[in-house]
């Protein structure tokens, strides 16, 4: 190939890498709404259930098999963001701040379903202990810079 079509692909393949934080995977979410932590909707989960929200937390972990849910965490809270109806992939390398627009869900989880999420999509243990979990189902997430 070229000098002179090498140059104008490393220049596309770099304006792709650079883009990446402030890009929305799935659907853009508002850009003026505020952000709730995960912390804060945790301690008033039942309340907002059901509600559409916008929420903030840490990305410690993503569904391994397909990018289907990421788990955000929060001052020690931690909520699962599954992607509606698989729409999108949330890159399984995705860590750090981010911020997920959906409705906040209670959602039944059989054991075998958490034994799935367990040993087949790398989620934590933790989800065996007991037999729902709130889910912020997700239209899109976006990675942030820190604050």
């Amino acid at each position: 190939m070229s000098k002179t079509l090498l140059a104008p692909l490393g220049l596309l393949f770099c304006s792709f890498a650079l883009a990446g934080t402030a890009d929305w995977f799935g659907e853009a979410g508002d850009e003026s709404a505020v952000a709730m932590p995960v912390s804060e909707v945790m301690a008033q989960v039942e309340a907002l259930d059901g509600q559409t929200l916008t929420v903030s937390g840490r990305i410690t972990d993503v569904c391994t098999n397909r990018g289907c849910w990421a788990v955000f965490e929060d001052n020690g809270e931690m909520l699962r963001i599954k992607v509606r109806d698989h729409a999108f992939a949330i890159p399984e390398d995705a860590r750090g701040p981010a911020i997920a627009h959906g409705v906040l869900e209670r959602v039944e989880v059989s054991r075998e379903h958490a034994e799935h999420l367990v040993e087949a999509d790398g989620a934590d243990a933790s989800l065996l202990e007991q037999d729902y979990e709130y889910r912020l189902i997700t239209e899109g997430v976006r990675l942030t810079a820190a604050p």
